[in-house]
């Protein structure tokens, strides 16, 4: 029964996953249903098949597009890697969505394509203005991932994204078995060092900042759960300082930080209420 999980994991792999190599580096995406496009970020574990209920679901009235991260060391690897896959799918114009540390990215992706992009949907993530001091302390985490012994950093990682799983009660086992599998298996030190290395980057190259979604005329959507742990009372006036305007908070009710694995039906509606007479822009 603990393994369903897992094996849906790797079926929705199979049926539709690609591999392109961009500037030496190898990825892995997925292309599924029909419509108007969307590309979304996955969030910090790095594997967007986790999210296979949602996407499935996702895909249903869109076309989707999501893929794995590869174990980058800064942020431009990261946009030749979107803009490759982008290019091989043949879209140029699109919704653009982002779950976690995949919400950070959007945030940067959408910085640099304004042009490009039609709308942003954000889920518990918070706003990517971070001041340079926080730089540092990414650079004490690759620090710390390049000297600790691989299984125990691994296993750190881990704990920490089980903390934030939610997920229902009669599934957690088989999740948890998939994150522990990909965990052990998938992920290297490199990954872990990618997690905080890009977003350092990011920071130093002042990607996102105030005043650089000025000419951006697309709605800012915020997805939050009112119990997950990762989200903050102020992130809204954030949010509205750095987008210079309004953003529509949505709220996830008690689904928590994963809302999309928890019901992905549910998240998916919400997706599509928000994204209602954008599909013409």
């Amino acid at each position: 029964m603990n393994g369903q999980i897992l094996g849906r994991i790797r079926d929705f792999s199979s049926q539709y996953g690609h591999d392109i190599v961009v500037d030496g580096m190898k990825w892995r995406y997925y292309r599924l249903g029909a419509g108007p496009p969307i590309l979304w970020l996955t969030g910090g574990l790095r594997r967007a098949a986790f999210g296979f209920a949602f996407l499935e679901c996702l895909g249903q009235r869109r076309a989707v597009i999501a893929a794995d991260y590869p174990p980058a060391d800064s942020f431009r690897p990261l946009l030749a890697g979107f803009e490759a896959i982008l290019a091989a799918e043949g879209v140029e114009r699109f919704a653009l969505g982002g779950q976690s540390y995949g919400g950070l990215l959007a945030q940067a992706l959408l910085a640099v394509m304004p042009g490009r992009v039609t709308h942003l949907l954000l889920s518990s993530t918070g706003p990517a203005d971070y001041g340079r001091a926080w730089a540092a302390v990414d650079d004490l985490c690759v620090f710390l991932a390049r000297m600790l012994p691989e299984r125990p950093l691994k296993r750190l990682l881990a704990g920490g994204l089980l903390k934030v799983l939610s997920v229902p009660p009669n599934e957690r086992a088989g999740w948890e078995m998939a994150l522990r599998e990909v965990m052990d298996h998938e992920l290297t030190r490199g990954d872990v060092i990618s997690h905080f290395a890009v977003i350092a980057d990011m920071i130093r190259q002042g990607v996102v900042r105030p005043g650089v979604f000025a000419g951006w005329p697309g709605r800012v959507a915020v997805l939050s759960a009112e119990n997950d742990p990762t989200q903050g009372q102020g992130d809204r006036a954030r949010y509205e300082a750095l987008f210079g305007r309004p953003v529509e908070m949505i709220s996830l009710g008690a689904t928590g930080h994963t809302g999309a694995l928890a019901d992905p039906a549910h998240f998916v509606a919400l997706l599509e209420q928000t994204l209602a007479g954008e599909d013409g822009q």
